[in-house]
């Protein structure tokens, strides 16, 4: 059986008063982690038959997602880690049985650049599967396995790099490391981050670290990102920014990044230096009852800044109104994917609706169409407030 290098290494940001969740990727592949580089790059590993390869993508632009060559040295293929700065990856890469390394990755803005390697410490992995978290200054290996006196079936271990290698792996020991598998780690702010497997479900932990050991009890993180009867990842912190995936039942992977929401600031009005005469009263403007949303290419998550405008627009609306929401694709592609996108893009504006402004009681109906024009235009979410 091939071994699978495990890690889903997420991420996590200090909360601030508005924040805005985007699922930017929803898929049945077997979607094992993702990062963000640079600021507008993501980055995946995906599980396939074959091995496990790592695809980029233009955050914004769905249809740049492909398997990115130059990161892909080896038949598993994971991300572990990056530098402070955010535009360096370390890459796990098993070329086979016997050569396993930790390669390092620049990004340069339009592509990747290999700027040297390290090796990966040597054992006797008992479990199929493995993970580790590097450190930014490339010094702490954190690594997911069964070596010797593992509680349960994947434990936590400790590697530091002293005098040109890796130290022998040391166990997290309890209340870390139980009989449950625990993996995906990842560190920040003196705090290890982890997911805990529970039956089918898995939830993420945190405990804060102290000399590079954990110190203290886990404690289950906020329900935001451990959704219920779910399998939740882990956390990564990228600035403000926390990413996390989550599976559901039915199989679906998503990718989700929370961020703080863009700020409106309604321009300052100054006070009229002189008494005037009082205007004539005039009648208020009418409250809008329509607004639409415009996607990209095969896009069908709002960006933060569209996410803002609807929240504006659903603010002016009376609570249990009941809002029309229709989804358009353009003409391009086959017939099966622009009707599919069409119905996504109108059920996933549903579900935010439904989510972020439960408390207003709106009644959601949705129905979508495929155009016979092209361009972003054709490309879009009409949403009601219906009389």
């Amino acid at each position: 059986m091939k071994r699978i290098f495990y890690t889903i290494a997420i991420l996590l940001s200090s909360w601030t008063v508005t924040n805005a969740q985007t699922a930017v990727r929803e898929t049945k592949d077997n979607l094992a982690d993702f990062s963000l580089i640079g600021g507008d790059l993501l980055v995946y590993t995906i599980k396939e038959n074959n091995g496990q390869f790592l695809y980029i993508e233009k955050r914004g632009d769905q249809a740049s997602y492909h398997k990115e060559v130059s990161l892909n040295g080896g038949a598993v293929n994971a991300l572990i880690g990056s530098n402070a700065a955010g535009d360096e990856l370390y890459v796990y890469q098993k070329v086979d049985r016997k050569q396993e390394r930790i390669a390092i990755y620049r990004w340069d803005g339009t592509s990747f650049q290999k700027t040297g390697e390290k090796p990966f410490p040597k054992f006797r992995n008992h479990s199929y599967n493995m993970g580790a978290h590097l450190s930014p200054d490339q010094n702490t290996l954190i690594i997911t396995a069964g070596l010797r006196k593992t509680k349960g079936y994947d434990d936590l271990y400790l590697s530091k790099w002293e005098k040109g290698k890796w130290s022998k792996p040391v166990n997290f020991d309890k209340p870390v490391n139980t009989r449950e598998s625990e993996f995906a780690p990842f560190v920040v702010n003196d705090s290890l981050f982890f997911t805990q497997k529970s039956g089918d479900n898995g939830y993420v932990f945190s405990v804060p670290m102290s000399a590079s050991m954990p110190n203290g009890a886990p404690t289950k993180v906020r329900s935001l990102i451990n959704k219920e009867n779910a399998f939740n990842a882990g956390y990564k912190r990228i600035g403000e920014k926390q990413l996390w995936i989550t599976r559901t039942p039915d199989g679906v992977h998503t990718a989700y990044i929370l961020e703080p929401a863009p700020i409106i600031v309604p321009p300052v009005v100054e006070p009229t230096p002189e008494v005037v005469a009082a205007p004539t009263p005039q009648p208020e403007a009418p409250v809008a009852k329509e607004m639409a949303v415009n996607y990209g290419l095969n896009e069908v998550f709002m960006t933060s800044a569209d996410a803002a405008s609807l929240d504006a627009f659903l603010a002016l609306q009376p609570t249990g109104a009941t809002i029309w929401v229709k989804g358009y694709s353009d003409s391009i592609g086959p017939d099966k994917a622009k009707k599919s996108v069409a119905r996504k893009r109108a059920e996933f504006l549903k579900k935010y609706i439904e989510r972020y402004h439960a408390d207003r009681s709106f009644k959601v109906e949705t129905s979508s169409d495929v155009l016979g024009t092209a361009g972003r235009d054709s490309r879009r979410v009409e949403i009601h407030k219906h009389d």
